[in-house]
C-alpha cells in the first residue's frame, strides 16, 4: 500500500496511573516490526520505561519517545506518564502531538480518573480517541463503561466496535464500519470469522447510533440515512477521520496491550485518522520553519538534551536557532530517541521529534 507521506506523525499516549499507556507503546512497536521480541514492563525489559528510577517504581517517571515505521510511513509515540509529578512535561508536550490516545481500563469505577485527561485536551484542542486496554480483563460492559464516561466529554463517545463474548470473557469484537467479525489470537493478528447469527441485531443496532452520531454533523450523511439509503464506505470513513480532527467526536476502540487483542486494529486507525505535521501547526499558530522546545534537560548527558519537534522545514546540527526573545544560538547534535537510546541523525525534517543538543537554556514553547 502507498505510504500516505507529509511527515511523521506523532501520538501522544495519555491517560491515568496503571492503565497501560507503556505496555500499549509496546505493542504498537511490536506490531510494526520496530522490535523483534514483546517485552514488559513487569519483566523489566520494556523500551519504555527503561531508566533505573522507572525501572525502580514500576512506572513511568518522565516522557518516554519511541518510533516506528507502519506501512511505509514514520510515526513517533510521546509516553505521558499519569502521576501528577509529571502534570508540567505533559502541558507541554501534548500541544505538539498530531493524536492523543486516551488509554484507560474496562472497570467503570476508574472511570472518574480519566476526566481532568479528557479536559486537558479539550481546552488544547488536541484530536483523541479512546482506547480501552485491558478487555480481557473487562467485567463489565462497553455500553456501561462509555455512559459512565459520556458526561466527561464534550465530543461525542463513538464507538467503532462492539465485543464478541465466549462466556463472560471478550474473545473478539466486530468492526462497525467494515461489518466484519474478528477473533483475537494471543500474539498473532486477529481472525476475521462469520458475523454469528446471534450478532447481527446487535451489530445493525450499534452500526445505526454509529452512524446517527456521524450524521449529527454531516447533512449528507443525515439525508441518506432519513432515505435508507446505504452510504459508502468513503463516506463513512471519512466522517470519522474528519469530525475525529474537527474534535466533535472520540472514537473508542478497545483491546489488551499485553496479548496484542486489536492491536492491528488500531495501527490501521491510526494511520487513516491522525492528522499530518501540518494540520499540528495550524492549530499552534506555526508559520514557516520552526523548532517547537517541549522538553529541557532531557536525558543523562552533560546539561541534558531538549526535546523538540520541528515544523515547516529541517534542523542540523549547526543550524541557527532563534529563541522568542530573538537570542540567536547553533544547535548542537540532533538524536532521535528509542526509549533510553539515541542515536544521532544528520538532520531532522518536517514533524520528526528528536533530541537537540546544546539548546537547553531556550525556552519552552
Amino acid at each position: 500500500m502507498k505510504a500516505i507521506g507529509g511527515g511523521a506523525r506523532t501520538i501522544a499516549l495519555v491517560g491515568p496511573e496503571g492503565a497501560g499507556k507503556t505496555s500499549l507503546a509496546e505493542a504498537l512497536l511490536f506490531a510494526a516490526g520496530a522490535i523483534p521480541k514483546l517485552g514488559s514492563v513487569d519483566g523489566h525489559n520494556s523500551v519504555g520505561d527503561a531508566s533505573p528510577e522507572a525501572r525502580k517504581r514500576g512506572a513511568s517517571t518522565e516522557l518516554n519517545l519511541m518510533r516506528f515505521d507502519w506501512m511505509g510511513d514514520p510515526y513517533q509515540i510521546i509516553d505521558v506518564p499519569g502521576a501528577a509529578a509529571c502534570d508540567a512535561d505533559a502541558a507541554m508536550a501534548l500541544p505538539i502531538a498530531d493524536l492523543a490516545l486516551v488509554v484507560i481500563d474496562p472497570d467503570t469505577a476508574h472511570a472518574a480518573s480519566v476526566e481532568p485527561t479528557l479536559r486537558r485536551l479539550e481546552a488544547s484542542r488536541v484530536p483523541h480517541a479512546l482506547f480501552v486496554n485491558k478487555i480481557d480483563r473487562a467485567h463489565g460492559s462497553i455500553d456501561d463503561l462509555l455512559a459512565t464516561l459520556a458526561p466527561m466529554s464534550a465530543a461525542t463517545l463513538v464507538a467503532r466496535q462492539i465485543p464478541i463474548l465466549a462466556g463472560e470473557r471478550v474473545a473478539g469484537f466486530v468492526d462497525l464500519a467494515l461489518e466484519r467479525a474478528y477473533h483475537y489470537r494471543p500474539g498473532q493478528r486477529s481472525q476475521q470469522v462469520p458475523l454469528a447469527p446471534h450478532l447481527r441485531e446487535d451489530e445493525t443496532a450499534a452500526r445505526v447510533h454509529m452512524l446517527e452520531q456521524l450524521a449529527d454533523h454531516d447533512d449528507d450523511l443525515l439525508e441518506q440515512l432519513v432515505s435508507d439509503q446505504v452510504p459508502s464506505l468513503d463516506t463513512i470513513f471519512g466522517d470519522l477521520t474528519r469530525e475525529m480532527a474537527d474534535g466533535r467526536i472520540v472514537p473508542v476502540l478497545f483491546g489488551s496491550a499485553l496479548n496484542g487483542f486489536g492491536i492491528r486494529r488500531l495501527l490501521k486507525m491510526l494511520r487513516h485518522d491522525t492528522p499530518p505535521p501540518s494540520a499540528t501547526a495550524e492549530r499552534l499558530g506555526i508559520v514557516g520553519a520552526t523548532v517547537r522546545l517541549f522538553k529541557t534537560g532531557y536525558g543523562r548527558a552533560a546539561g541534558g538534551l531538549a526535546l523538540a519537534r520541528v515544523f515547516g522545514g529541517g534542523i542540523a546540527e549547526g543550524g541557527t536557532l532563534t529563541g522568542a526573545g530573538g537570542q540567536a544560538m547553533r544547535a548542537g547534535a540532533v538524536f532521535r530517541v528509542q526509549g533510553t537510546a539515541t542515536t544521532k541523525v544528520p538532520r531532522a525534517e518536517h514533524g520528526d521529534v528528536v533530541a537537540i543538543a546544546k539548546v537547553a537554556a531556550v525556552k519552552l514553547g
